[in-house]
Parts: structure tokens; sequence; C-alpha cells
């Protein structure tokens, strides 16, 4: 007698080639999903290095182009410090105004005056202009400033050009 199909019912265990069968798909479908999960998140951590690095170069930019613009600016700031010494006392107040607005705006933006007056030479900030005797200054202490050197923020973009005391007779240096 010909037996009629019948449909299975979820609670009827399966066959065990059937088992077999369906733990295989289960096993292959895990696998494929680690290998997914697992290029997600190279792909995640090469997105964040991506983001990293253009904010990186981004900051570079702003910082290179600041640097240039402070750079010329510079001998603006040299010229209205010659200005306040040398114009009349009437235009002395205006032009020193002028000059404090720009030298705040600069040092807002991260320059800084390197400190060199009374202080021993350091060819990494100082470029010695002249050398002389001076008995109230110690040997290789700074003089006089020539001219004003910056930082810009860490970086040295203009040393300050100065007298350094060398006293007679010192053959070293």
């Amino acid at each position: 007698m010909n037996e009629i199909p019948r449909e299975k019912n979820a609670d009827e265990v399966p066959a065990p080639e059937d088992t077999a069968v369906l733990q295989r798909e289960l096993d292959e479908s895990r696998k494929r999903g680690e290998e997914l999960l697992t290029r997600l998140a190279y792909f995640q951590a090469e997105l964040e290095n991506t983001r990293k690095r253009a904010e990186r170069d981004m900051e570079q930019v702003v910082r290179y182009a600041t640097e240039g613009l402070i750079t010329q600016l510079l001998t603006i700031l040299d010229d209205l410090d010659a200005a306040v010494a040398s114009v009349h006392e009437d235009s002395r107040r205006g032009v020193a105004l002028v000059r404090e607005n720009l030298w705040k705006v600069l040092r807002e933006s991260g320059l800084e005056e390197i400190p060199a007056a009374g202080k021993p030479f350091d060819p990494y900030l100082h470029e010695a202009i002249e050398q002389v005797n001076d008995d109230a200054l110690t040997d290789g202490m700074v003089k006089e400033v020539i001219r004003k050197g910056y930082r810009f923020p860490i970086k040295v973009i203009r040393p300050s050009q100065v007298t350094v005391v060398k006293k007679e007779g010192d053959e070293h240096g």
C-alpha cells in the first residue's frame, strides 16, 4: 500500500541526514557572518584612520598658512616698533596703539617673542650679529637685541639678532 506523504510536524526530530545538512549550512552561515563582521571592523578602523589623517592634514595646512601670514606681518611689527621710537611725541601714542593692537592679535594667534637681552646666547634662538666686550655682563650673554625674534607656536620662525658679550682674550667660541 502506498503511504500518503504527510507534512512534517515542527515537533518532529529531523532525520540524521537532514541534521547534518542543516548543521553544515548553519556553520557556513556563522563563518560568513564572522567574515563580514571582521571586514566591517576593518573598514570602520580604516575610516577612523582616514578621518584622523584628514584632521591632522587640515590642522597642518591651517598652521602653515597662519605661520606664513604671521611671518609677513612681522615686518609690519618691526616698522611699527621703529615708528614708535622715531616719531614725534604727538604721533607716538597713535602708532603705539596700532602696534599694540597688532601685537595682541599676533600673540592670540600663538606668536611668542623670544627673550634675548640679558640671557645666555642660544644659537637655536639667537643670531649673533656682533661680539662686544662688556665688563658688566658675563661671557656669552646677550647684550643687546638688534631685531626681535619670534616663535610660532614652538617653532622659531625668526631668530633674534643680537650682540653677544665676548671677553677680551677669551679664545674659546
